[in-house]
């Protein structure tokens, strides 16, 4: 039997649903597949499965090695790999945007510096790669107009994930309108905090409860503080099985980020029927206006905001169902068996 590594070596607890997508479509195509990860993932990995610890051992001969997330050091192990004979594929989420579009997203001077050296390690990683997976059509326009990027082997494959609903009693109810996810400048948090508490303030969508769920640290304002309709989960890591209740428990997720290429929170929100709110400028291949997002061209605008959930709450079995449907037809990962094959097969034979 042939063998496969799934590799992530900076821990970030929105990375499990795709490593454990690629573990499971790995060994549907007749790989015997392992973790290979930082120590920091072995608690929130399925038990049973097959894990290696980096550092821990000796890296064991494979014959497909497959990258999910960016880290300078996957340049070191991609080379020892590749020593071995094994085939290098990597998921490349984020090919480098114009700067112009990080600036007016409001990243500081020294987050654009870290963006600059990121992308050189990403540029070296392409490089070094047999073949690269881009999950969006905007990544695939971004890495072809970048001359950084000079692995010409490139296939579009969506960001994959397994199917980790597990079905709510219809009587359950979903209260919150749901930040999920890191904190980053470009997902717009300050947006989303400053509707949340507007509709305090001003007693709007009196039925609505808000839920943040993030492993980043921030103040909370004082209003969230003595609020029943405000729960906030802050400063570590949850578990998959915590977040995918974050998502389960909502009416719709902020996704009206400023700039965006392809968004998890997006297909782990349509995994569990959820919409979202999104920007228009960000529709993509993935989203429709109307039938699991609803569009707003100002996230600083609360009545737009408040506009856009009220649509949402008063068509939400259409809006859920059309989710759900996006989900398996996007997302899931055995949809692109035989698409992953094909790439796997061109490499190894």
């Amino acid at each position: 039997m042939r063998n496969a590594l799934i590799i992530s070596l900076n821990f970030n607890p929105g990375h499990i649903s795709h490593l454990i997508a690629s573990y499971h479509q790995c060994e549907e195509l007749g790989f015997e597949a392992a973790y290979y990860v930082g120590s920091a993932f072995v608690p929130f990995l399925p038990s049973g499965s097959r894990i290696i610890v980096a550092g821990d051992k000796l890296i064991p001969q494979v014959s497909l090695a497959f990258f999910l997330f960016p880290s300078q050091r996957n340049l070191s192990l991609i080379r020892r790999l590749k020593h071995q004979g094994a085939k290098v594929l990597y998921v490349f989420h984020e090919p480098l945007a114009p700067m112009k579009e990080y600036r007016e997203a409001g990243f500081s001077y020294m987050q654009l510096v870290r963006l600059w050296i990121i992308n050189q390690v990403s540029a070296l990683t392409v490089r070094r790669s047999d073949a690269i997976l881009l999950p969006s059509k905007k990544a695939f326009k971004l890495y072809q107009a970048n001359s950084l990027y000079c692995n010409e082997n490139i296939f579009y494959l969506p960001l994959l994930f397994d199917d980790e609903r597990v079905v709510r009693l219809a009587s359950l109810s979903r209260p919150f309108f749901s930040y999920i996810g890191t904190i980053a400048a470009d997902h717009s948090f300050n947006e989303y905090l400053g509707f949340v508490e507007w509709a305090l303030k001003e007693n709007r969508l009196m039925g609505v409860r808000f839920l943040i769920a993030t492993k980043s640290q921030f103040d909370i304002p004082s209003l969230f503080l003595t609020s029943s309709r405000v729960v906030i989960e802050k400063g570590q890591p949850l578990s998959n099985d915590e977040i995918n209740e974050c998502y389960s428990s909502s009416f719709a997720v902020w996704n009206a980020y400023t700039r965006t290429t392809q968004s998890g929170v997006l297909a782990k929100s349509f995994m569990f029927g959820t919409p979202a709110i999104v920007l228009r400028r960000n529709l993509s291949e993935f989203t429709e206006d109307g039938k699991e997002v609803v569009a707003i061209d100002n996230n600083e605008s609360f009545e737009e905001i408040e506009h856009a959930l009220s649509i949402i709450l008063d068509n939400f079995d259409s809006f859920s169902t059309n989710a759900r449907k996006r989900f398996d037809e996007c997302f899931f990962y055995k949809n692109y068996n035989k698409r992953l094959k094909e790439i796997i097969d061109s490499l190894l034979q």
